[in-house]
């Protein structure tokens, strides 16, 4: 018949029938409706950073009382009145700084690449056991091996 000539015609010059061209697609379109794990990653990078502690009134007030208590045992009339006031002030200054050392903590921030390209953060308060290449899964905010 005609159609079969000109499918086979067709053919011979490199172009494939309807139905060769069907599978081809079929193919193609298996390759791209693939599933990606949305939640699927690999850890590419881990940084150990710190977290400046903060402070409050109690190292402030106590650190000022210390000073001032120093300051007062130095020198005598205004000179004793200076040395309470800048014993006080310096006081509340390292009470403040000490507070906030004493605070200061590590941060695990851990940077993954998911399987579709995207990129994203997790932040520890301590050592999740993870190190680079590993792969992982994010299960609610939370990074699990795979």
């Amino acid at each position: 018949s005609l159609a079969l000539g000109l499918t086979a015609l067709l053919s011979g010059a490199g172009l494939a029938s309807a139905g060769e061209h069907g599978a081809a697609v079929s193919a193609a379109a298996k390759g791209k409706h693939k599933q990606v794990c949305q939640e699927c990653a690999k850890v590419v990078s881990i940084n150990v950073t710190e977290k400046k502690g903060e402070s409050n009134a109690v190292g402030l007030i106590a650190g000022g009382a210390a000073g001032a208590l120093l300051g007062h045992q130095v020198g005598g009339g205004t000179g004793r009145d200076v040395a309470t006031i800048a014993g006080a002030v310096g006081g509340a200054y390292a009470g403040k700084k000490i507070q906030e050392q004493a605070n200061t903590s590590k941060v695990w921030n851990v940077h993954v690449k998911y399987d579709n390209g995207q990129q994203g953060s997790f932040a520890f308060d301590r050592d999740p056991g993870l190190r680079n290449g590993d792969l992982v899964r994010n299960e609610g905010g939370a990074l699990a091996r795979r």
